[in-house]
């Protein structure tokens, strides 16, 4: 089975999760009313986070290490995809109700599944695939947070800090976990960098003292400060030792791990107590904070890993686009003041923008995918 043809379904599902992104956009300039906000959210959110990044980010480590991908794993990868594509509709329709959470139960089970064939794959002697086993490792210990949600309900304590701590474990062994971890994994291997043995536990250290940022959510405790600031500075200091080794790689990625350095660092800023507060007390910082790891990080390097190369066009219209939408979520007085355009209307048109690079990029490489498929078919 080729990988590339796997693609498309990532692809797919940024498309359609990016729409819904827009939608909610839409919804915040009051043009709608009843609109199902949550529903669509949770929706947006898991198409995003499991339809898009993992599914992208699995083709990515399967195509970079050349691991076989076998009649069974492209099976399970399928029911995987039709896990995805039902959770959407019901999410859409009912909220957390019974098949968007039975069918987000069998993604994960799947997923193990996967997982562990994608595991045993692996070479054993190869450094840079230690990375790799340790995103399946955070895979399996963020799916404990949506493992407690059940009995914390039978306890009636949804409305508990703990719930929503539940809830932000799982998402943050996600993207500060399995995505970072593949990510790095396939830059390593650009880079031809192997973590030793006090490298490796640092990083997994690291990200695992950055939960208590969550725990700044539904709790006020010194420690949280201080074990967030340990997880920061080791990962910032671990990342910082490899920017040589990063001079010599193309621009683009350059860049990226200039960022993957940038995010680091604040969350350096993200354990001071001031800007902690200011992140729990706003919500458009911590969507700014959001989107800047998820479309300014993982979505860029996604793209560098596309079998097409995006124009150089299309990089700047997307970067000046992210840009906006960031400094209109950290700085709404300063839109409202320097321009006639409403806050939540100017969100939405540089968000427009956002969606309109992701649906070329991602529709452009799929009809070339198909293309490839035709030419060789022939």
């Amino acid at each position: 089975m080729k990988v590339k043809r796997l693609w498309t379904y990532p692809l797919l599902f940024g498309i359609i999760g990016a729409l819904l992104g827009l939608i909610l956009r839409y919804a915040y300039t009051g043009s709608f009313s009843g609109f199902p906000f949550k529903n669509v959210l949770h929706s947006h959110s898991h198409v995003m986070l499991l339809g898009f990044i993992f599914n992208a980010l699995l083709v990515t480590v399967w195509s970079t290490f050349a691991i076989e991908i076998d009649k069974v794993t492209y099976r399970l990868f399928l029911i995987l995809q039709g896990c995805v594509a039902i959770f959407l509709v019901a999410f859409i329709l009912q909220g957390y109700a019974f098949y968007s959470i039975l069918f987000s139960t069998i993604h994960l089970w799947v997923s193990y599944l996967l997982l562990i064939r994608l595991w045993r794959k692996l070479d054993p002697n190869n450094k840079q695939q230690n990375l790799i086993k340790l995103g399946i490792v955070f895979h399996f210990l963020s799916s404990l947070g949506p493992y407690m949600l059940g009995p914390l309900m039978a306890m009636e304590m949804q409305n508990s800090p703990w719930y929503q701590q539940a809830i932000f474990f799982y998402l943050h062994f996600q993207y500060f976990g399995v995505f970072l971890a593949w990510m790095l994994a396939v830059l390593f291997h650009k880079a031809t960098i192997n973590l030793n043995k006090v490298q490796l536990l640092v990083f997994t250290v690291s990200l695992g003292f950055l939960f208590t940022h969550s725990l700044d959510f539904s709790f006020n405790h010194w420690s949280i400060q201080l074990f967030g600031s340990l997880g920061a500075l080791g990962l910032f200091g671990l990342l910082l030792r490899f920017v040589k080794q990063f001079s010599i790689l193309k621009h683009s990625y350059k860049f990226l791990y200039l960022g993957i350095l940038i995010i680091a660092f604040l969350n350096i800023l993200g354990s001071t107590p001031v800007i902690a507060n200011l992140v729990v007390e706003s919500r458009f910082i911590l969507i700014a904070w959001l989107h800047l790891i998820f479309l300014g990080i993982y979505t860029p390097f996604i793209w560098l890993s596309l079998p097409k190369k995006v124009h150089p066009i299309l990089w700047f219209c997307y970067g000046f686009a992210l840009l906006s939408s960031e400094i209109g979520l950290l700085f709404p007085q300063f839109i409202n003041k320097w321009t006639t355009i409403p806050i939540m209307w100017f969100l939405f048109f540089s968000y427009l923008g956002i969606f309109l690079c992701i649906c070329i990029v991602h529709v452009s490489t799929i009809f070339n995918l198909r293309k490839t498929n035709v030419i060789i078919k022939m």
